[in-house]
């Protein structure tokens, strides 16, 4: 079912654009660009496997560039020894071009996380960006948004009702209110400190 009007559909639509792919796209600590599945490692084994290192290039800061082909020209001599020496020589371009990567945003390299461990956000824009359109994705945040929002105004909206019944009561309804009011306010509070209109 259908609750908002469509204006207020496409507001939210916005909202949801500007804060929760600026917050997932740009949190550098969060697992993705240091994981075994995630960008930067799986353009590393393309580029491993094709000899080319120019892919991975665009992930490190020019200052770097010759640091990182010195380090894969290396491992492109070890490779060939095949076996457990090929695979070494992986994990060492990979630990090497990661650091560079997270230095360069500011984020300190705490080694190489295991695939299967990036956020959903993260793992859902990444999608959008394969797919060529993020309209799945907003639609989903809108849902989940308009689904968490409206329960938690009718559980307090019930509870205020009650609230002059008894003390009980009346505690009930506070409760309810401080989890609404503070939900509302997180969500608020995100969206306009990312679009700059923060008060």
């Amino acid at each position: 079912m259908t609750y908002l009007r469509l204006p207020l559909r496409k507001t939210l639509l916005a909202l949801a654009t500007s804060s929760v792919l600026t917050l997932a796209l740009a949190a550098p600590a969060m697992a993705h660009c240091d994981a075994l599945d995630g960008p930067v490692i799986s353009e590393a084994r393309t580029a491993l496997e094709s000899g080319d290192v120019t892919p991975i290039l665009k992930w490190v800061p020019a200052e770097d560039e010759a640091q990182v082909k010195a380090i894969f020209d290396k491992v492109l001599e070890v490779r060939r020894k095949g076996g457990s020496a090929r695979e070494l020589a992986d994990r060492q371009l990979f630990s090497e071009l990661v650091e560079i990567h997270r230095a360069s945003e500011g984020a300190p390299f705490t080694g190489i996380k295991p695939a299967g461990e990036i956020d959903p956000a993260i793992q859902a824009a990444d999608s959008a960006l394969e797919e060529g359109s993020i309209d799945a994705f907003l639609a989903r945040i809108v849902e989940k948004f308009e689904h968490d929002a409206r329960s938690a105004f009718e559980a307090t909206l019930a509870a205020k009702r009650q609230a002059d019944n008894s003390t009980e009561q009346g505690r009930e309804f506070v409760k309810q209110y401080v989890q609404y009011v503070h939900y509302l306010e997180d969500v608020h509070n995100v969206i306009t400190s990312i679009n700059g209109h923060g008060h």
